[in-house]
């Protein structure tokens, strides 16, 4: 082995390609050299993986979160030489919803109201610091803060409704929602979260009312 095979990290459900460098290994008696890939135990390549020896190409879409160590064995036909190396398999967001509201009442939020909204991921992730979802009540952005759910594959973020926010047609959740905020999240092998996230339209069930009502007078 000249050089090792560094790690590679993959993203869920997202097609990938990884071609072993050629000067990865050498051979002072010859040129010719054949490719094979394992798993770490020596078994054969889950099945969302493939390896084309005579390109040394590998090309997948993950369909686990699982991460996974790989040997590549290089031959001249009577001696061998491995190299192993590190698949890590980033956890997706899989889905955004408004989960629920404490003091709601008809569909109807009022100032003080609390809504929760609820990120789930691939996998299991651990939260540090208070990352963020952005939310959208009556056209204006506000921030709902991470509350619960580190250690588990669903997020509960939190926001206090305000006097004077209004959203007739409901909260919605833009694109690419979630934020950091200085802190992290990470799986269980610390592989960072990607925080791609999809937009979810205006809820009606969570509607946004702070005025305080009228009371017409007629003489």
């Amino acid at each position: 082995v000249v050089n090792a095979i560094p790690d590679q990290t993959l993203v869920y459900g997202v097609s990938s390609k990884y071609i072993v460098p050629a000067n990865t290994f050498a051979d002072v008696d010859s040129s010719n050299l054949t490719f094979s890939a394992t798993k770490g135990d020596g078994t054969a390549l889950p099945a969302w993986l493939s390896f084309d020896s005579a390109t040394r190409t590998f090309t997948g879409t993950p369909t686990s979160t699982t991460d996974l160590n790989v040997i590549v064995t290089a031959s001249d036909g009577s001696l061998s030489v491995s190299d192993t190396f590190r698949i890590n398999i980033a956890p997706v967001v899989s889905t955004v919803a408004i989960a629920s509201a404490t003091g709601i009442q008809s569909s109807l939020l009022n100032a003080l109201d609390v809504v929760s909204a609820k990120v789930t991921f691939s996998e299991a992730v651990s939260v540090t610091g208070t990352p963020r979802l952005a939310l959208n009540i009556g056209g204006t952005t506000v921030y709902a803060d991470y509350a619960s759910g580190t250690g588990t594959s669903a997020l509960t973020f939190k926001y206090t409704i305000k006097d004077g926010e209004v959203d007739a047609n409901g909260i919605s959740v833009g694109a690419n929602a979630l934020s950091l905020n200085a802190g992290t999240i990470k799986d269980a092998g610390g592989n960072e979260a990607i925080l791609t996230t999809s937009a979810v339209t205006d809820n009606a069930a969570y509607m946004v009312d702070t005025t305080a009502p009228t009371v017409a007078v007629t003489m």
